[in-house]
């Protein structure tokens, strides 16, 4: 580039002397001539030849000139921009490789996290009639579901829990981990003990005290039904628990406090509630993630009344069908804008 520049200064000086110089002479042979500047650039006039000679002579050096000027500068952002776009690639290809880097490391954590899910080999056999509507917003999730069973009982939790994505996966690690130490070492079924139990090992694990700057927990809805008496038994932190039964909707709100939060002195403990069910009945559990979502005409949330009567309408439907519909009327309401947060819920008939 040095070079080019180099070469095209010394024509640019080659160029400027010959016009000085020839303008120079000129002039003091044509130093009487007088013409209109017509005559010069026309050649018109008796004495007029030389001075039209000259004049052109100058007007193509000084377009020579300036077409070299033209010809370095844009030689110049060519080479800039060249050396621009390989830097470019170069950068783009680092990012590349560390977002593939990142995306394989996300992946792997999906399978260990859909490894602590039960199978649904195991879940089919606990609950015979359900659907289970699974649909992390990224591609791993902070909501998760967990069943077990014991005796004449079988226990569903539908748990939310605080953010998603990388960081709500890392906490559902460790509410299944408090679940399964509550319910299968502890031997704890009762939900509202369940629950407060899941709570004080969530505190230890995440070392949350008054004092801590960690806040999180998650919130969750627990059922254990008891297939003989019939019996369902409910305790929820900020999650509810929906029963259909003949079109009837009946809502048990939950308590509202989060499950490892330190809240324990200004929000009332989790309450159990036993609720008779009759064959045909439908009840559901879920996270905030579906009546959050924003879409429809207005872009706004598709709230819990429009869920409601939703699960009011279908429930008298099979339970593949319902998950179908539920997710069919999901989808439809967001529409092309993006899942704002995990969405998970679960439908049992008895």
């Amino acid at each position: 580039m040095k070079k080019v520049l180099s070469i095209l200064l010394f024509l640019f000086v080659i160029s400027v002397n010959s016009l000085m110089a020839d303008t120079f002479f000129d002039s003091l042979q044509h130093a009487n001539h007088k013409h209109s500047p017509f005559e010069i650039l026309s050649g018109d006039g008796d004495e007029s030849i030389v001075c039209y000679k000259q004049a052109h002579r100058n007007i193509y050096v000084l377009v020579s000139v300036l077409i070299l000027i033209i010809a370095a500068v844009t030689a110049r952002l060519l080479i800039i921009n060249k050396r621009s776009n390989k830097l470019l690639r170069s950068q783009n290809e680092i990012i590349e490789e560390k977002n593939k880097s990142i995306t394989d490391s996300i992946n792997y954590a999906k399978r260990l996290q859909n490894a602590i899910l039960p199978p649904k080999s195991i879940v089919n056999n606990i609950l015979p009639d359900h659907f289970i509507l699974y649909c992390p917003k990224d591609i791993v999730s902070g909501d998760f579901y967990w069943v077990s069973h014991h005796d004449t009982k079988f226990m569903v939790a539908a748990v939310d829990c605080t953010g998603h994505g990388v960081p709500g996966a890392l906490l559902s690690v460790v509410g299944h981990n408090a679940l399964h130490q509550t319910v299968n070492e502890l031997g704890i079924t009762q939900p509202a003990n369940v629950l407060d139990s899941m709570n004080t090992i969530i505190k230890n694990i995440l070392h949350q005290d008054k004092d801590s700057d960690i806040k999180d927990g998650m919130d969750m809805a627990l059922c254990t039904f008891n297939k003989e008496t019939m019996t369902l038994e409910y305790a929820g932190a900020n999650n509810p628990l929906y029963i259909v039964s003949g079109k009837v909707l009946n809502i048990v709100k939950p308590s509202r406090l989060t499950v490892g939060s330190v809240e324990e002195s200004v929000v009332a403990p989790p309450q159990n509630h036993s609720i008779k069910l009759k064959k045909g009945d439908c009840f559901y559990i879920f996270s905030d993630g579906y009546a959050d979502q924003f879409g429809g005409p207005n872009n706004k949330k598709f709230k819990t009344s429009r869920l409601q009567e939703l699960l009011v309408e279908i429930h008298d439907k099979p339970m593949r069908e319902q998950q179908q519909l539920v997710l069919d009327a999901f989808n439809s309401w967001k529409g092309s804008y993006e899942q704002v947060d995990d969405v998970l819920v679960i439908g049992i008939k008895v």
